[in-house]
């Protein structure tokens, strides 16, 4: 395996944010432990959890740092403060994993090579595939994402495609995906950390589409592979969830600081327009609420009111 200082970056830092993940948590951490390079901090970060699974994952995992936030801070958040001491012990890039994301060995070491052949390059993702059963051929969960403007905001390339070589190689993307999502520090120090105003869902998106503004390269590397299960933190229920909620909140959210006049002209007319037809196609299978849900959130970023915490239990 190769060290971090061959790949040019001497220092490097993984970040794995838990919200009650219990047993898989621990899992992800045994999986990424398997990738370290000898210059390797790990870092666990708890958006207070009822259930912290801390003290057993330090027993488990000797040399691991441990924070536990006080309250849930979201994905940007929580994210951010496991970055924030990274950079502080000095780290030069910094992998963020889903606690429900499983690197293959050489991942890590992939998504290395490509940050450091360009100085321009700010973030990298990796091909993110389907945890399967045994036997099972791989499928993409994503590969890369682009923005559509229509009524998702954001299409994910390569959904449940089969893992094929096309998909395997690198390329220059508009944004990767948040679950393996390697940011550098020079990335870091132009474009800042993940908004927290969108608590959870197209942060990602929101921070590659400023790198990019920047002049900065957003890179797939599709030789690093890491399996996700996916859904860990969007709440039971199936498709009525707080995701349907947290997604159409932050997409008006990011249409309004990114898109231009016609850009959110265009999102507008897809995303409420279809509304209707969403509602009559879920209803049957009581799953209309789902749909509520969607124009619940997108009502509440057009008149600025503040995250419902308690409706989405979004804490203890």
């Amino acid at each position: 395996m190769t060290e971090a200082g061959e790949s040019g970056l001497r220092r490097v830092g993984v970040v794995v944010l838990d919200w009650n993940g219990g047993e898989e948590t621990l899992r992800c951490l045994s999986t990424v432990r398997a990738s370290l390079f000898v210059e390797t901090t790990i870092v666990l970060v708890d958006n207070a959890s009822s259930r912290p699974v801390l003290e057993d994952a330090a027993r488990r995992f000797p040399g691991l740092t441990t924070l536990r936030n006080a309250s849930n801070l979201g994905y940007a958040g929580g994210n951010n403060v496991g970055i924030r001491h990274l950079l502080d012990q000095g780290c030069d890039a910094i992998l963020i994993l889903n606690n429900d994301a499983f690197p293959a060995p050489d991942a890590l070491a992939r998504m290395l090579e490509v940050a450091a052949s360009d100085e321009d390059i700010a973030a990298v993702g990796a091909r993110i595939l389907e945890l399967s059963s045994p036997g099972q051929p791989p499928r993409l969960w994503m590969a890369w994402g682009r923005l559509t403007w229509r009524q998702s905001l954001v299409a994910l390339e390569g959904r449940g495609a089969s893992d094929a070589p096309r998909w395997h190689g690198n390329r220059d993307v508009e944004w990767v995906s948040g679950c393996a999502l390697l940011l550098l520090r020079r990335g870091l120090e132009r474009v800042g950390f993940f908004d927290e105003d969108f608590f959870a869902y197209l942060e990602e998106v929101d921070w590659c589409t400023r790198a990019r503004a920047a002049g900065l390269r957003i890179v797939f590397a599709g030789e690093a592979a890491v399996e996700h299960r996916g859904e860990a933190s969007s709440g039971k229920g199936g498709y009525v969830s707080r995701k349907q909620y947290l997604i159409a909140r932050n997409a008006i959210l990011f249409a309004r600081r990114h898109g231009s006049p016609l850009q959110r002209f265009w999102f507008q007319l897809w995303f409420f327009g279809s509304l209707p037809f969403q509602f009559l196609r879920r209803w049957p299978s009581g799953e209309g609420e789902g749909v509520v849900l969607k124009l619940r959130g997108a009502l509440d970023a057009l008149r600025g009111r503040p995250l419902p915490r308690a409706r989405l239990g979004l804490d203890p």
